[in-house]
């Protein structure tokens, strides 16, 4: 269970320095800092949801997603989500793993994102179609369809199969959202070669 040290003080209200007892809790295991101000009760939680209460807003997006929905064969240890407005990458590594916030741009946090729950948490992810516009989105930049094809197949490592299972609709107005040169050849493309009027 997520709890903040404020909800500790008052738990704790009987002890006469109840941030001792706090950190007696860490020290001893029964309470798990997640960042300044928020701790974990239950050592078994599983990280992917943790990641929203550390850094809020955010969704978790980028290889994390991409592994989660099977795009990349990889199996990933870090938990990387996107945030806005913190104008450089934060990480936080704590007892349960790293966990990065990358900025995307305003305009496109909102779209393609979905709810994810296990028990009493739920986090929003990145639709697969929206974590790899992201990634896309700061990634090197490509000049060419075959260097884009070249990202996404050999560098990326997508699974070409599961590729073909994005909803390309979706794709295609998420990648018109990005200012960015990556998208707008992905979107050229798609709209070439996936989606008949």
């Amino acid at each position: 269970m997520l709890i903040t040290t404020s909800m500790l003080r008052d738990r704790y209200a009987e002890y006469a320095n109840p941030l001792d007892k706090m950190k007696r809790e860490v020290d001893d295991g029964v309470l798990f800092r997640l960042r300044k101000g928020l701790y974990e009760t239950d050592a078994r939680a599983e990280p992917l949801f943790l990641a929203a209460a550390i850094l809020a807003p955010s969704y978790v997006s980028f290889e994390t997603a991409l592994s989660f929905y099977g795009l990349i064969p990889e199996r990933v240890y870090a938990i990387t989500s996107a945030s806005f407005h913190q104008r450089k990458n934060k990480v936080f590594e704590n007892f349960f793993g790293r966990f990065t916030y990358v900025d995307v741009p305003v305009e496109v946090f909102p779209l393609g994102l979905k709810i994810l729950e296990r028990g009493e948490y739920a986090i929003k992810i990145a639709t697969k179609e929206k974590a790899l516009c992201d990634t896309l989105s700061k990634g090197p930049v490509v000049r060419s369809r075959r260097e884009l094809k070249r990202l996404l197949f050999e560098n990326m490592r997508i699974d070409e199969e599961e590729f073909l299972t994005c909803d390309f609709e979706s794709l295609h107005f998420l990648a018109t959202k990005y200012k960015k040169t990556n998208l707008r050849l992905l979107a050229d493309w798609i709209k070439e070669d996936y989606l008949h009027e």
